[in-house]
């Protein structure tokens, strides 16, 4: 086990620093402190400045992290403690690296944690840094391989990129010929609704806890005319119950109950295709009202998009919706009691009385008491995405004392009202506006265009669709949620840096550029998964394991004999600088009727020419020294002057051929 040079420690910390990047924006800040000391501690003792630390040491950082991950990290981000802990090992491994057998390790390790960099980032740049990463760490492997005396700071990236190099084609040929599996297992990266997206449950301020995330949602185009920001409602979940805390979805039982939903339409069907993120959750996205379920799923009673399973990775589905429709114009008994229903008859008394009252003073009208709420909506509240807490009877203590809420309080609040005055309704979120991009034409919706509104049902009209935000603040339907919030301090509080995108100038072009790119590559990409079998079969008529062997083996061979012929006709030359200039001056001297004997020396041919050439016989002495302290001496400090003495030789034979052609 040999110890290594500086340039292999140097390579070591370029790597292990490109393998931590990707994961700053949600590593500890203890994690990265250890990240920075250890590589520092490392330099010190390959100096002979610090020693190794003592074993008692190792243990105490050891446990000294055990005991930061446990204060951390919970099981809702488990994948996060996964990878934070492979993270650390590399960190302590760095003070500990002495032979070649410690980098090793640390390699290995670094090229998979460089990997889980797409647990969280799938993008275009991402898959460029990743190359560049692992250019970085066979860098690294290379220069561990080097001789400690000889620091050589490019010969292992030039071999790290003709190595990568000669992988690329392979990777060309899986990507494009070898069949799509489904993942091995699914890695429930997402659990956490206020990060990650809508839940099945929805208390007040829930929603707003979504505007301090800047994920991603989904993406959607448009065969059709683009809908207006007012009729970009986005739907996801329908809540039917309220315990006079929370509302949820109706009983399981009756979500997943297929059945029958009447839809009319008054305009044709608007057909789109959504690119929709991974949340681990099994409900879709749909454009109010769906009028078919997507593949792979069904429509609930609620009409809302549902999954058979979780969506555990980027798909993409295409689908179409009515804007213009009445929905379920006649409703089961059952189903009218269910959208009914209210917690015991003591809960939220004042909330009770008003909704009395004003079913009274409306003359039983639906439409007008929603009017009525929307006036007081209007007059006498605000809203925010920092509402107080709210205890006790919460639709009271909303409506009565806080008068503060954001779009879940006054869907809830609207709801309670309705179904105490005996109007069948309902809370339906999802997501709502969105950005347009004008350049792709594409629209992109964030977490933070989470929303929530209300249904309420009447007779031969269906379920109407009605917006109490749009009451109280009516740009947050027309505007982007983005421009809308800008100035609020809890917007994006989770992701500060995200505001950074929201600039103007050529830094908002570049962003949108680029999102737009990643958008095109992630289509294109899931488009090709589901197109692929089709190529197959054009191919090969008949897809089975011998045939996509074959059409495998065949890329296979060609690629390899390219890279075999590229590697044994580099064997023709020497790769080395020193004996490629010297190659080359005794090619000119063999030119000139004076070629070297296979026995003969450097010293013994410079000798030999000193005879024949006596111009440069300074030249060939210099030549024969540098050559005895590089060959001989074993100086590798020679090297440059040996290269400059072969210089100085090319030179003076090339002025000496000169002056002769001048005299003849």
């Amino acid at each position: 086990m040999k110890q290594l040079s500086r340039a292999a420690v140097i390579w070591q910390l370029a790597a292990f620093f490109a393998t931590l990047v990707p994961h700053l924006s949600w590593m500890p800040f203890w994690l990265i402190g250890l990240c920075i000391i250890t590589p520092a501690t490392r330099l010190m003792i390959h100096s002979g400045r610090w020693s190794l630390p003592h074993w008692s040491v190792k243990l105490v950082l050891v446990m000294a992290v055990i005991g930061g991950l446990l204060l951390t990290f919970t099981r809702e981000t488990g994948v996060r403690a996964t990878v934070a802990l492979l993270i650390a090992g590399l960190a302590l491994k760095m003070i500990e690296i002495y032979h070649r057998r410690d980098a090793l390790v640390l390699l290995y390790v670094s090229l998979f944690v460089s990997g889980t960099a797409y647990l969280f980032h799938q993008s275009i740049l991402m898959a460029l840094y990743s190359l560049m990463t692992t250019v970085l760490i066979v860098a690294a492997l290379n220069s561990i391989y080097q001789d400690p005396l000889r620091n050589d700071w490019l010969r292992p990236l030039k071999r790290s990129l003709r190595l990568v190099g000669f992988a690329l084609p392979l990777m060309l040929v899986l990507f494009i010929i070898f069949p799509r599996i489904g993942p091995l297992w699914s890695v429930p990266l997402n659990q956490n609704a206020a990060r990650s997206g809508l839940s099945d449950r929805m208390a007040p301020g829930d929603i707003s806890q979504l505007t301090r995330s800047n994920e991603l949602a989904f993406r959607a185009t448009f065969e059709g005319p683009v809908p207006a920001p007012q009729q970009r409602y986005w739907r996801s979940m329908v809540y039917g119950h309220y315990d006079g805390r929370t509302w949820t979805r109706l009983p399981r039982r009756e979500q997943f109950r297929l059945a029958e939903v009447d839809l009319v339409g008054d305009s044709e069907p608007l057909a789109y295709e959504v690119v929709y993120e991974p949340s681990n959750n099994p409900w879709l996205v749909a454009l109010d009202q769906p009028s078919a379920a997507p593949s792979g799923s069904f429509l609930t009673k609620g009409n809302a998009p549902l999954r058979y399973r979780p969506v555990d990775r980027r798909i993409s589905y295409k689908s179409s919706a009515l804007l213009d429709y009445r929905l379920q114009p006649d409703l089961p008994e059952y189903d009218r009691q269910a959208y009914l229903q209210l917690p015991g008859e003591n809960s939220d008394p004042r909330s009770r009385e008003l909704a009395e009252r004003w079913w009274r003073e409306t003359g039983g009208d639906a439409d007008t008491f929603v009017r009525r709420a929307f006036t007081l909506f209007n007059r006498e509240f605000s809203y925010t995405l920092s509402p107080p807490a709210l205890s006790g009877y919460r639709v009271d203590g909303f409506l009565f004392d806080s008068r503060q809420g954001f779009c879940g309080h006054f869907a809830g609040a609207l709801t309670f009202l309705l179904r105490a005055a005996g109007v069948p309704s309902r809370v339906v979120a999802g997501y709502q506006g969105g950005q347009w991009n004008e350049d792709e034409a594409y629209l992109t919706v964030r977490q933070y265009d989470a929303h929530a509104w209300v249904e309420y049902w009447q007779q031969g009209r269906g379920w109407i669709r009605v917006d109490p935000t749009a009451a109280v603040a009516p740009e947050r339907v027309s505007q982007q949620a983005d421009r809308l919030f800008a100035d609020d301090p809890a917007f994006l509080s989770d992701t500060p840096m995200a505001r950074l995108r929201f600039g103007s100038g050529w830094m908002a072009d570049f962003q949108r550029q680029l999102d737009a790119l990643n958008f095109s590559w992630h289509r294109w990409v899931l488009n090709y998964q589901g197109q692929q079998m089709e190529l197959l079969k054009g191919l090969l008529g008949e897809v089975n394991l011998a045939r996509l062997g074959l059409l495998f083996f065949i890329p296979f061979v060609l690629v390899m004999g390219v890279v075999a012929w590229l590697q044994l006709g580099g064997r023709k030359r020497s790769r080395d600088p020193l004996e490629r200039a010297l190659a080359r001056l005794l090619a000119d001297f063999q030119k000139r009727g004076h070629p070297r004997a296979s026995n003969e020396t450097i010293q013994a041919f410079s000798q030999r020419m000193s005879t024949h050439f006596p111009a440069m016989a300074g030249e060939l002495r210099a030549l024969a020294k540098c050559d005895e302290a590089v060959r001989y001496a074993g100086r590798p400090d020679a090297r440059k002057a040996l290269l400059a003495a072969i210089a100085a030789c090319y030179r003076a034979l090339k002025s000496s051929r000169a002056k002769e052609k001048r005299l003849t």
